[in-house]
C-alpha cells in the first residue's frame, strides 16, 4: 500500500504562471464519478503524463489519466521550458559518478530527445510554439572558466556541436558581462502547456479516458491488480500504474530520491529590441543559476533564485524579495535593470542528487508500479525517453537506457526509506 500521505504543498505554483495566463484555462475536464477498471492508469495529467501517454495510446490497452487538477495546471503552467540536451550535472562530474559509458550514454540521450520530438510530433509542435535555439551556458566568474574549458572539451569529445567564446564575444554578441561560455548549437523552447493540451487532445481521440479533480490517495495491491483509491471514495482498478505526478510523486516513495525546491521566474513586458528571434537559451555555471528565454510574444523569460522548499505559503511569501534578486541578477549580467515586469510566479521543483531522472519500476516495490520522476532542467527532454522505457517495463522487455534512466543505479533501502548508494 502507498498513501498519499506525505505534507505536500496544496499548490506547486502561485497564481500567475505565465504560460496559464497567456492560453487560458481551457475546457474543464469531468471528475471521476465512479469506480472503473482499466489496463493502464497514469497519475498526473502534465508534460511527462502526456508524453507517457502519447507513447502508450499505440499499444491499444485501456489508459485512464487521474490529476487532483486540471490538464497542465500543476507544474507544467510553471515551467519555463527551457529545451536543453545539458544536464544540471556537468559531463565530466557525470562521468566520476556513473562512468564513462554512462555518462555519454545521458547526454546523448538528450540530445537524441530533439529530433525524437520533431518526427513524432512534427504538426503539433509548431502550435506550441517549439523552435530551435541555441545555448549559452556562462562562466559565472573567472573561478568558474577551467571548469567550463574542461567540460567543453569533454562535450566536443562525445560529439556534441559546442565552442568557446571568450568574454569578449560574449560581450559582442549577447550583451553579457561574463568571463567567457560554451555555445552549444543544440537547444530548443516550447509552451509546455499548449503542448500538453494537445497531446492530451490526441490521446483522447484514440481512446484515453482522463478525469480531472481527481485526487489518488491510495495505490493498493489487489492480487495481480493495483487499485488506486481517490480522495472522493471511488477507486480505479488497473493492471499497471504509472506515476507521474512530478514532485508530488514522491509522496507514494520512501524518503530520499529527490530534494524538492522552489524556483521563482518573471515574464516582461513586450519588448521592442531586436534579437529576440534569434536569441538562446541562457544559463549560468553558478548553483542555484539564472536561466533566461525569449517568449512568442516578445518578452524575456527569467527564472532562478532557487531555495528549498518548505510550504507552498512560505514559498509565495517569499516571491517579492526572489523576483528583486532575479532582478539583481540580471542587472549583473547585462550592466542594464531588468524591464518591467508583467508577470512573476513560483513554483516548487524536484531534483535527484546526480541531476538524472528516475524512470520505470523501484526495486522492492511491485513491478507493475513505475515511475516518472523527470526532474531538473531537463523535464521534458527526459520525459520524451520516459514514455519508451515505461512501455518497455509494462511490455516486460529491457530498455537501453534502463542503466543510465532507472532507479537501479541507485542502492536504495527501501525498508528504512534512505538511500544508500
Amino acid at each position: 500500500m502507498w498513501p498519499f500521505n506525505r505534507n505536500s504543498a496544496s499548490a506547486v505554483r502561485s497564481s500567475e504562471a505565465y504560460w496559464l495566463l497567456r492560453n487560458g484555462i481551457g475546457d474543464a475536464n469531468a471528475a471521476l464519478d465512479d469506480s472503473i477498471d482499466c489496463d493502464i492508469a497514469i497519475i498526473g495529467a502534465g508534460i511527462t503524463s502526456a508524453l507517457v501517454a502519447d507513447a502508450l495510446i499505440a499499444t491499444g490497452k485501456r489508459i485512464v489519466v487521474l490529476d487532483s487538477r486540471d490538464i497542465a495546471q500543476g507544474s507544467t503552467a510553471a515551467s519555463t521550458a527551457l529545451l536543453q540536451y545539458e544536464i544540471d550535472t556537468h559531463l565530466v562530474e557525470l562521468t566520476g559518478l556513473l562512468g564513462a559509458d554512462a555518462a555519454m550514454r545521458a547526454y546523448l540521450a538528450c540530445a537524441a530527445s530533439f529530433p525524437l520530438l520533431e518526427q513524432r510530433f512534427p504538426e503539433l509542435l509548431p502550435l506550441a510554439g517549439f523552435e530551435r535555439r541555441e545555448s549559452l551556458y556562462l562562466a559565472s566568474d573567472e573561478k568558474a572558466v577551467p571548469a567550463l574549458r574542461a567540460e567543453l572539451a569533454a562535450r566536443s569529445g562525445i560529439g556534441l556541436s559546442c565552442e568557446w567564446l571568450d568574454g569578449e564575444a560574449v560581450r559582442a554578441r549577447f550583451g553579457c558581462q561574463r568571463p567567457g561560455a560554451i555555445l552549444s548549437a543544440l537547444g530548443a523552447q516550447v509552451d509546455p502547456y499548449r503542448l500538453a493540451r494537445g497531446l492530451f487532445a490526441g490521446c483522447v481521440r484514440h481512446g484515453l479516458r482522463l478525469f480531472a479533480r481527481t485526487k489518488v490517495i491510495q495505490i493498493e495491491e489487489q492480487g495481480e491488480q493495483l487499485k488506486l483509491r481517490t480522495a472522493a471514495g471511488h477507486t480505479v482498478t488497473a493492471s499497471h500504474v504509472a506515476v507521474c505526478a512530478g514532485y508530488e510523486s514522491l509522496d507514494f516513495l520512501p524518503e530520499g530520491f529527490a530534494n524538492v525546491h522552489n524556483t521563482f521566474a518573471v515574464v516582461t513586458e513586450p519588448l521592442t529590441r531586436g534579437g529576440l528571434a534569434t536569441m538562446p537559451l541562457m544559463w549560468e555555471s553558478a548553483r542555484p543559476y539564472l536561466y533566461l528565454r525569449s517568449s512568442p510574444d516578445r518578452r524575456l523569460i527569467i527564472g532562478g533564485a532557487d531555495v528549498p522548499f518548505k510550504n507552498a505559503g512560505a514559498r509565495d511569501l517569499l516571491l517579492p524579495r526572489q523576483v528583486r534578486r532575479l532582478a539583481e541578477q540580471y542587472l549583473s549580467l547585462f550592466g542594464e535593470d531588468l524591464p518591467p515586469v508583467a508577470y512573476a510566479w513560483a513554483g516548487s521543483f524536484a531534483e535527484t542528487r546526480d541531476g538524472l531522472p528516475l524512470i520505470g519500476r523501484v526495486p522492492g516495490m511491485n513491478p507493475r508500479l513505475q515511475f516518472a520522476l523527470c526532474y531538473g532542467g531537463n523535464g521534458i527532454t527526459y520525459s520524451v525517453h520516459a514514455g519508451d522505457m515505461i512501455r518497455a517495463g509494462i511490455e516486460g522487455r529491457p530498455h537501453a537506457l534502463d542503466d543510465v534512466f532507472g532507479f537501479g543505479r541507485l542502492k536504495a533501502d527501501l525498508s528504512a526509506g534512505r538511500l544508500t548508494g
